[in-house]
């Protein structure tokens, strides 16, 4: 709400409405309006100016908001405007003039009727990339931010804005919003048409980065571009980068190739292949050897090592200038006294003169230095910006005056006006710039990266700093991304005179263009995306746009001198160079591709371990998926089941339609382990286990299989013989899982409490599972083998139960007159038979104790009670403590005196005499050590329960129990500790005999784990 305390009047030299203030009302006696505070533009002396005071210069109605007030489009901006906007159809599109931001160039996609998918209903906009012509058909442009702006005539801060950010490519080459204004609502009166029914637009675009192109996974470097990358082993881009732009000078190739390393091959060969520690030529060599013949990106291992770094250097992020010089003197160094001496130097050195001349008098100094690179500032010492090449040599060999209180002592002629600097004498054939981006911030007293713009040319002349020098060609640009304290290295490398520049990054090496190479890489900041349509007219008088820096810069420059370009650049033929060199390098490449072909060979072998039926029937209790096999093979992984098949079967001398296999899978929602059917025409690869399973083994996969023979044939290992009926043998060539099924079946003996493997037995889906028992199948497997099992009684009457064996803890009955389809049983599940029991009564409890009885005794009446029975079973280890004591800590008695480490009384054995024991035994109490059981109780004992089996165990008399009738005159007290009384830890508590061991258990601060064994101490 704005006050109303003025009036407006009419600017005559604007054409637009002012602010004024005036005492009064206007002629028509309508309310005035007026901003709080002073007149505008009308300031005393010493008034204070405040952002508020700047908003309320010019009261922002909506005559100050037209459209005519806005600022023209930005550099990155483009405005649009369509006339006769009402007359296009549903459909309907209309594109505007394209505009160029860095090399991304877009252009405004409107349909003024709306598009066909939203219904003609709202008017729809897009920024659409229009790629220039001559670009690769996979560009991408990563990461641009854009946005869309419907103007509001009238009142430009109505205006719809619409911002995000998209990659940019041939497959999403536009980007929008189907629904800015309904087009029901377009007219002048609603601002949002203009002068001839004109619509207009605003959009612009923050391109972060250039161009770049898309690879997909079968993208092939080698056949795309002819080159290859560099592997980074975890922070060498800044190397990888270095490498490819030392590789593609082919002189510098051509010196490495020439050097002769016969010593280092013969001492390599006395060492042995994996003993001998290569120098750094040789892996230098090795490396661009590769680059030059390989099909995939190489690896740098063995050069890393002849730096002598280790693991942790590779995983640190070094300066690629430095490295560069380690490199040219590590090389000068083993070329010393070869033929190939000084070759580098010839290359890459450079000559400069330090000088001071005196002003006064005939009086000179000199001293020339050798460079192998030059560093150019980007910000001079003065403070300022540096903004090309030539600047910042200019200031680099700029004149010093040493005058006043810094005179120069000139030999003969005492103190003197003078001039010091620096000029160059010759510049190397190969020019290697490194622009110094990391800085020393006072202010900050840190280091910084400076991503300030400055330029490099294509062609750059040097004649300017040394007389005749000519012209260089620009040959790589290595560029950093990030900040100071992280980044990446990659390089952008021009491989011949012509203009294709190729981008390498580690193993990725695509091909670019010459902007990404060089202009995008200039540095500075590019403006970004803002809604200045929210402020008001004051506000965009000093609107400034956003900015955002670009942290992807060139770092260093390498420059070619043009008149000697081809001979550089030429590519050597290193059969021509050093033929003993390609043949070391062909034998080590045969050698690591034999490797290579071994360790393939042996990631798809496949140990197979089988199991036979006689193998399941060795097992006894509960399920356990730990089989010991009887034969293991060996086969390819990518070999079919067919083919393990044929093989089992002429192991088991029989033929291959009467066997079939099985595989232990785990089910991941059951979270159990069972045999699976295996079909003949999947490969062994599908069989194998997941990783989650738990028989799976990391460090040698292998695979269970189950061989079932049909019935009939004996149970007993290879070779298997026929002993069924004049019948043939069952066809189990023709196994379909919708129709047949294979269960593991179990008998559990009630009287002697025991769990046996009968073996497998496959029946029809639709049969009833007591099928196995009419047939006589248990009976037989019973009778057959010797399971030491009662015997079974008469088979008039006799009841069987069928239980499922979930799992360990989940017993299910079964109704073994259903089929296994309609008890939902899959392949391989684990069925166990027993006789019936008849039930105890319902009247007696299971915790009621039997005369002389001090804890229950729980029935196993079928094998859900055993289950039950072994999973509460559990070994308690019992220490009793007599109060009356001397408290004694690991074996330490506190026997009053100090010093005393452990008497000889708290020892076993002969006892020896010591100061300590005749301490101890003045004491009133005689030490004896601590008893301790391990007694087996179960979980479900209550408290009473435990009292008594302990008082049992121990010989104590009148504890008081259920069991101790009539009351005992004096009553012997047990206090519980889960640790050493003498640790002060309170005693459990005693008022609640309903509680069982269990509950005891689980409050239990530490209950140590023993193998096969669950103890509480």
């Amino acid at each position: 709400c704005w006050p109303s305390c003025g009036r407006r009047k009419a600017s005559p030299e604007m054409g637009t409405q002012d602010w004024a203030p005036d005492g009064g009302l206007p002629e028509d006696g309508s309310p005035q309006r007026h901003v709080l505070g002073t007149s505008p533009g009308v300031r005393g002396r010493g008034s204070r100016r405040t952002a508020e005071t700047d908003l309320l210069d010019e009261v922002p109605d909506t005559e100050a908001c037209r459209k005519e007030n806005l600022p023209p489009p930005a550099e990155h901006e483009l405005e649009f405007l369509i006339e006769k906007a009402t007359s296009y159809a549903s459909g309907e599109k209309i594109r505007s003039p394209p505009l160029t931001v860095r090399n991304f160039r877009f252009r405004i996609l409107v349909f003024p009727a709306g598009t066909s998918s939203a219904g003609g209903s709202s008017v729809s906009a897009f920024v659409e990339a229009d790629p220039h012509d001559g670009m690769d058909p996979r560009w991408i442009f990563q990461g641009v931010k854009y946005q869309v702006v419907l103007v509001n005539w009238t009142n430009y801060r109505s205006s719809v804005y619409k911002g995000d950010s998209w990659n940019f490519s041939k497959d999403g080459i536009d980007r929008g919003w189907h629904e800015m204004v309904r087009t029901s609502e377009l007219s002048q009166e609603t601002g949002w048409l203009g002068p001839g029914d004109t619509l207009c637009f605003r959009a612009c675009c923050c391109v972060r980065q250039a161009d770049s192109i898309q690879v997909s996974s079968d993208y092939n470097c080698r056949k795309e571009t002819g080159f290859v990358g560099l592997m980074n082993h975890g922070a060498t881009c800044y190397m990888n980068g270095l490498l490819q732009s030392l590789f593609h000078s082919g002189e510098f190739r051509h010196i490495v190739y020439s050097i002769d390393t016969e010593k280092e091959d013969d001492a390599n060969m006395e060492k042995g292949e994996d003993e001998g520690d290569i120098s750094l030529i040789q892996a230098l060599q090795n490396v661009f050897y590769k680059l030059q013949t390989a099909e995939t990106a190489v690896n740098c291992k063995e050069l890393m090592k002849s730096f002598g770094w280790d693991t942790t250097d590779a995983f640190t992020q070094h300066d690629a200038q430095e490295l560069n010089r380690i490199l040219c003197d590590r090389l000068e160094e083993n070329m010393k006294g070869t033929k190939m001496d000084g070759s580098i130097k010839r290359l890459f050195e450079g000559e400069m003169e330090n000088y001071i001349e005196c002003l006064d008098v005939d009086y000179t100094s000199k001293r020339t230095e050798t460079f192998y690179d030059i560093q150019l500032n980007i910000k001079s010492e003065k403070g300022h910006d540096l903004q090309t090449i030539e600047e910042s040599l200019r200031e680099f060999t700029a004149d010093e005056m040493l005058d006043g209180d810094n005179l120069y002592e000139a030999e003969g002629f005492g103190k003197q006006r003078a001039k010091k600097g620096i000029r160059f004498v010759k510049f190397p054939r190969v020019l290697n710039l490194q622009l110094k981006r990391f800085h020393f911030d006072m202010e900050r007293m840190d280091m910084v990266k400076l991503n300030s713009r400055f330029e490099f040319p294509r062609r750059l002349d040097l004649s300017e700093f040394v007389h005749g020098a000519g012209h260089y060609l620009l040959h790589s640009v290595v560029v950093h991304s990030g900040d100071v304290n992280s980044g990446h290295y990659y390089a952008y490398i021009r491989p011949s005179l012509d203009d294709q520049w190729v981008k390498f990054d580690d193993d990725n090496v695509t091909p670019c263009s010459e902007y990404a190479a060089v202009e995008d890489n200039f540095g500075g900041s590019d403006l970004n995306t803002s809604n200045y349509f929210e402020r008001f007219p004051s506000e965009l008088r000093h609107f400034q746009w956003p900015t955002r820096a670009r942290i992807h810069n060139a770092y260093m420059l390498v420059y070619i001198r043009e008149d000697c370009a081809e001979e550089v650049l030429k590519v050597p033929d290193p059969k021509e160079v050093n033929r003993r060199m390609v043949e070391r390098c062909t034998a080590e490449v045969r050698l690591l591709e034999q490797r290579r072909r071994e360790k393939m060979e042996l990631q798809n072998k496949l140990r197979i371990n089988l199991v036979l039926e006689c193998d399941l029937c060795s097992l006894t209790g509960f399920w356990d998926h730990n089989i010991p096999p009887r034969h293991s093979l060996e086969m390819n992984r990518d070999q079919p089941v067919k083919d393990l098949l044929l093989q089992v079967a002429q192991y088991l001398e029989v033929s291959h339609r009467h066997v079939v296999l099985f595989a232990l899978q785990y089910r991941v929602h059951a979270r159990t382990v069972r045999f699976e059917y295996m079909p003949t025409t999947r490969s062994l690869r599908s069989q194998m286990p997941q990783v989650t399973s738990p028989h799976y083994d990391s460090a040698n996969p292998s695979l269970v299989v189950l061989c079932v023979a049909s019935n009939g044939y004996e149970l007993g290992p290879a070779p298997l013989r026929w002993r069924g009926p004049e019948r043939p043998p069952d066809d189990l060539s023709r196994w379909d899982e919708e129709t047949v099924i294979m269960l593991v079946v179990k008998y559990f003996c009630v009287q002697t409490q025991k769990i046996v493997t009968l073996g497998c037995f496959y029946m029809g889906c639709n049969s009833p599972l007591n099928e196995m028992v009419k047939s006589g199948w248990v009976q037989e497997r019973l009778e057959t083998l010797d399971f030491q099992v009662a015997p079974l009684p008469p088979q008039d009457g006799l009841q069987w139960e069928c239980w499922e064996e979930y799992s360990e803890r989940d017993i299910q009955p079964r109704n073994h007159k259903k089929t296994p389809k309609s008890e939902r049983l899959w392949c391989g599940e684990v069925l166990v038979w027993q006789i019936s029991q008849p039930e105890p009564p319902e009247y007696l409890d299971r915790d009621q104790l039997q005369p002389g009885q001090v804890a229950p005794t729980y029935q196993v009446l079928n094998v859900a009670d055993l289950a039950e029975h072994q999973l509460n079973s559990i070994d308690v280890q019992v220490t009793l403590m007599d109060r009356m004591q001397p408290a004694c800590i690991d074996g330490v008695v506190m026997n009053g005196q100090w010093g005393a480490y452990r008497p000889s009384t708290a020892q076993d054995g002969a006892k020896e005499e010591k100061p300590e024991d005749m301490a101890l035994a003045k004491s009133p109490a005689v030490f004896q050590k601590a008893e301790t059981k391990e007694l087996r109780m179960d979980l479900r004992f209550l408290h009473s329960h435990v009292v008594g089996v302990i008082a049992e165990a121990f010989g104590l008399k009148n504890v008081a129990t259920l069991a101790s009738t009539p009351p005992p005159e004096s009553e012997t007290f047990l206090w519980f500790f889960q640790s050493s009384p003498f640790n002060g830890d309170e005693p459990l508590p005693t008022a609640n005999t309903r509680q069982t061991l269990k509950e005891i258990q689980l409050h239990a601060p530490y209950v140590p784990t023993g193998q096969g064994k669950k103890p509480l101490s």
